[in-house]
């Protein structure tokens, strides 16, 4: 949900400050541009290698070494080389390089590594921060591009992680059924940030749904600990339980009034000493 909300939030933000949907043309080629310089300045034989379009003096396709011509290999940035990546996969799917498609077909890591520092300046009008922070993160003032950068980082990592079937308790610390709740429910409460700092109606969902009401079950150090085999939970006898619920209906049934539930008469069902399910009859 993260991954959604942030690239429709990135991207909304992106084309109102830029006035165009295909804002990453010119956000990437600046970014490209200054990260090549960089580059070139602490590595100058980076020059007898490679070339970059439009960034003089390094901009010559060849260069003389030693008296041999050698032909330059063309320097891009990882977001350039994320970008035609998109574009060729779009080619080859006979669909068009819309920047809807571009959009949709840039994966996670895509939008995060547009939080990167190189992509921050205030006097610059093609950075993306500080100029395009309110609009991407609306409801949160105090939400910085370091900040989301630092969160969305290690979301990514726990993401990765649940995408490889990797069991996620194990970036715990300490490895105990309390590390376990203390260091994912952090990673919760982060998640809850950045999606309240973008689209709180998203976490007002997912809350209303249940999803975070089950994480908190999931993360609860006794039920981490049931999993883990370190508590003993007895089996539910599932017949019985059916007998039980089957009876009240059958008495519900019969009773021609129900004004009242009767809690005392409750069937609950219970796992790693939670209650899953309650029944409670009205006659």
């Amino acid at each position: 949900m993260i991954e959604v909300v942030l690239r429709n939030s990135m991207h909304g933000a992106f084309t109102a400050h830029f006035g165009k949907p295909d804002w990453y043309q010119d956000v990437l080629k600046r970014e490209g541009d200054l990260t090549w310089q960089a580059k070139v300045a602490a590595t100058p034989t980076l020059a007898q290698h490679y070339y970059r379009k439009g960034v003089p003096p390094y901009h010559k396709k060849n260069v003389w070494i030693a008296g041999i011509k050698k032909t330059l290999k063309n320097w891009r940035s990882p977001g350039e080389g994320k970008l035609e990546e998109i574009q060729s996969r779009l080619s080859r799917n006979g669909k068009h390089q819309t920047p809807d498609q571009v959009v949709a077909h840039a994966m996670f890591g895509f939008w995060v590594a547009l939080l990167d520092p190189t992509f921050e300046s205030v006097t610059d009008p093609l950075a993306l921060w500080p100029n395009c922070t309110a609009g991407t993160f609306p409801n949160d003032p105090g939400m910085t591009r370091a900040r989301a950068l630092h969160l969305l980082e290690r979301i990514k990592d726990l993401r990765n992680r649940v995408s490889h079937h990797e069991p996620a308790w194990r970036m715990a610390t300490p490895l105990t059924p309390a590390g376990v709740n203390a260091t994912l429910s952090v990673r919760v409460q982060e998640m809850r940030e950045l999606l309240d700092a973008m689209a709180p109606d998203i976490t007002k969902l997912l809350d209303n749904s249940g999803l975070f009401g089950r994480l908190a079950w999931l993360l609860d150090p006794q039920t981490i600990a049931a999993f883990a085999g370190q508590h003993t939970i007895a089996a539910v006898d599932l017949r019985a339980l059916g007998r039980k619920v089957r009876r009240l209906a059958k008495q519900a049934h019969r009773s021609a009034l129900a004004p009242l539930p009767q809690p005392g008469k409750a069937v609950a069902l219970l796992h790693a000493g939670k209650t899953l399910m309650t029944v409670v009859p009205h006659w």
